[in-house]
């Protein structure tokens, strides 16, 4: 009986050897491209379309720097107050609507053409 403790007890001690050898050579490992695009998606937080996109291709290749430079660039156009594509977009619709004295369902549907380019 005792035999078959020492056994489990030496087979545990082992096992609990070999597996903290593999988890330290996974912690030393570059990351992964998951891990990365997890990384890079979290920094582009407030970036949209081309800006996103631009930023998470540095990020992913490794370049630091640029992505760092086309947030940069991002906020400072937002903070200087320059509106959006889709802000013009919705005054220019939106006195268009005015100037035609829309209202209720016409103006509506007047709107949603118009944002939509049609």
């Amino acid at each position: 009986m005792n035999i078959r403790i020492t056994c489990i007890a030496a087979a545990c001690a082992a096992a609990a050897f070999f597996a903290s050898g593999a988890l330290a050579a996974e912690e030393t490992k570059a990351p992964t491209q998951q891990s990365r695009f997890s990384t890079c998606a979290h920094e582009s937080k407030g970036l949209r379309g081309d800006d996103h996109q631009n930023f998470m291709s540095d990020c992913l290749k490794g370049r630091e720097a640029e992505a760092a430079e086309i947030k940069k660039d991002a906020v400072s156009h937002r903070a200087a107050g320059e509106p959006g594509l889709q802000q013009t977009k919705m005054k220019v619709c939106n006195e268009e609507a005015g100037q035609k004295n829309l209202h209720g369902d016409e103006r509506h549907a007047f709107m949603s053409a118009c944002l939509k380019g049609q």
